[in-house]
């Protein structure tokens, strides 16, 4: 860190859609500066650039920004002040709510509050670059509370990694975040550092649905894939390929299978056997010696639900239910953070009763910023919604022994032990960022050492997957995420990929034991280093990434078709070294 000039306290502004420079109050803290804008400074405003001239950099300065990514991107961007047309590029919905800049007027770290939903916004306008957080506030969106950000300044010869690895010290001191070493005392946690994760969709309805409006008259077929009978055969041949440690996490086991009537979840769905048959499933697994979890979702809602009410959903600014997906279910809508913080209260001690002892996973909560509902009822804000997000999670936690979830967003790194991907980077499709001089895990040096997770949703079932995705997987320090039957979606992109790994025959089901002994042998001798915190990752120019851990381990990664030599050590085409 370093003291910040004088001067930089003339930039602490925000600038409304007139132009109008409204100031931050700025008390010096620990070195740095606390910025607060007042509520009654906006609140008739409809845009606010926030800090916009604090990064100004123009074409040839030394320097960089790093901007987190939204979940649909592959990486950070690692912005440098190169030649580049005029562009600029928005992040919609970014994992972390911090900048990182390194700029002539302005290097340090920014932390903005997460009681808004920010944008984060890169520029380059006629020679000059620009990096600042855009807040949108539509016609009826209220303004309810004042904006705060944190300035907190670093010598002018900090790298990226150095950023981030004080803001992970930073976030861990102020108990934000937990360390996966300190979540190990969890014994499921411990468990599930060492072993993969397997997931089983047993079944579902036609997805995206035909019918919108779902009832008990007119509910299309279930399509049964995987019975509990099956899921023990599968169990037996991974013991038969001398698989010691697997997590087994059931997926759609409930009332219609997966995204089938939720947010219910009872009864067992009778198609797969039932619960007799689910608890002598579980007791199966148990005696092999691996752990099992289960899948449920809190913040979707769909008509055919037995505890279907209006009342729960999160209503826009337009007063109606937001409607948010259209899934095996028909039609779903979003069910407002504390409606979902309740039905968890309501609904989770009896999938617990069961006694399953993996980490539990509760679907999207932490992959999606939380929607503010304008319900007269049950009004939610954006600092109420994240709240209401941490308690959930916080409670199963403690009551299954261990929680995960689709995403890594950062608000939920605290009580987060594993996150199904960091991403969907390409899952969807390669997003083109202007701005941006490369695409960087910078995320990764963060939560690396934090919490579990494997990177992207193409790297799930690494082990079928392109050489790329099976060196990112290792590169970027995931755990392995293997998934039967991925691949459900109809006329839809599946964004973890159309190469899946089954078990309708029995030639299937042992391909699938196959990758999954593969990846638990190959991940053995790495399963320790989820412990080391990663410090820094660097990208050079021959196609060679280092990944440098705390400990002194570096890996080398070859993403070339070609053989690269690194330290004098040979690093094959899509491999990679210990150093």
């Amino acid at each position: 860190m370093a003291n910040c000039p004088e001067i930089l306290k003339t930039d602490f502004y925000a600038l409304d859609e007139n132009g109008v420079k409204l100031t931050f109050e700025c008390s010096p803290v620990n070195g740095g500066f606390f910025l607060t804008l007042r509520k009654e400074a906006f609140r008739f405003a409809s845009t606010l650039s926030i800090l916009p001239s604090l990064s100004s950099a123009r074409i040839g300065d030394p320097g960089f920004y790093v901007v987190p990514r939204s979940v649909d991107i592959e990486g950070d961007q690692l912005v440098l002040f190169n030649e580049k047309p005029d562009c600029s590029y928005t992040v919609s919905s970014p994992l972390l709510y911090a900048l990182f800049i390194s700029a002539p007027s302005f290097c340090g770290i920014l932390i903005f509050e997460r009681n808004y939903r920010l944008k984060f916004v890169t520029e380059v306008n006629d020679g000059r670059y620009s990096c600042f957080a855009r807040l949108v506030l539509g016609e009826k969106e209220t303004v309810y509370d004042d904006l705060r950000v944190e300035a907190i300044p670093f010598d002018r010869s900090a790298t990226y990694s150095q950023m981030a690895v004080y803001y992970r010290e930073l976030m861990l001191s102020r108990g934000e975040y937990v360390s996966l070493k300190e979540k190990c005392r969890r014994d499921c946690v411990d468990y599930a550092r060492r072993a993969p994760l397997i997931r089983v969709r047993m079944g579902w309805k036609q997805s995206p649905s035909p019918v919108l409006h779902q009832n008990d008259l007119n509910e299309p077929d279930m399509k049964v894939a995987c019975d509990f009978k099956r899921v023990r055969e599968f169990a037996d041949a991974l013991r038969e390929r001398g698989v010691e440690a697997a997590e087994i996490q059931l997926v759609g086991w409930n009332a219609s299978g997966h995204d089938g009537r939720f947010p219910q979840l009872l009864p067992v769905d009778p198609r797969f056997g039932g619960e007799e048959e689910l608890t002598k499933t579980f007791d199966h697994l148990k005696k092999l010696g691996y752990r099992v979890s289960l899948h449920t979702n809190s913040i979707d809602m769909t008509e055919i639900a037995d505890c279907f009410t209006w009342d729960d959903a999160a209503i826009g600014t337009d007063g109606r239910p937001i409607q948010i997906g259209h899934y095996s279910g028909g039609l779903a809508y979003r069910v407002c953070m504390k409606k979902q913080l309740k039905n968890a209260f309501r609904d989770l001690p009896a999938v617990a009763a069961f006694s399953p002892d993996g980490l539990h996973f509760v679907d999207v909560v932490s992959i999606v910023e939380p929607d503010r509902c304008y319900s007269p009822d049950h009004p939610c804000t954006t600092s109420e919604g994240v709240e209401c997000a941490r308690r959930l999670m916080s409670y199963a936690k403690r009551l299954f022994g261990g929680f995960s979830s689709e995403g890594c967003m950062d608000f939920s790194l605290r009580d987060l032990d594993f996150g199904l991907y960091v991403t969907f980077g390409s899952g969807f499709k390669t997003v083109s960022v202007p701005t941006s001089d490369r695409l960087i895990p910078f995320y990764e040096i963060i939560i690396h050492g934090v919490i579990l997770y494997n990177p992207t949703s193409p790297t799930v079932n690494y082990t079928i997957k392109s050489p790329s995705d099976r060196l990112t997987f290792f590169m970027r320090g995931g755990r392995p995420a293997m998934y039967l039957y991925s691949r459900f979606r109809t006329g839809h992109t599946n964004w973890m990929g159309d190469r899946d790994l089954v078990c309708d025959t029995d030639a299937d089901l042992a391909e699938a034991a196959d990758n999954v002994a593969l990846a638990a042998r190959e991940y053995a001798s790495f399963a320790d280093r989820q412990l080391v915190f990663m410090d820094a990752y660097d990208i050079l120019d021959n196609g060679v990434h280092v990944a440098s851990y705390r400990d002194g381990v570096r890996m080398v990664g070859n993403f070339s078709d070609e053989e690269k030599v690194f330290e004098g050590r040979s690093v094959p085409p899509f491999g990679f070294i210990l150093v």
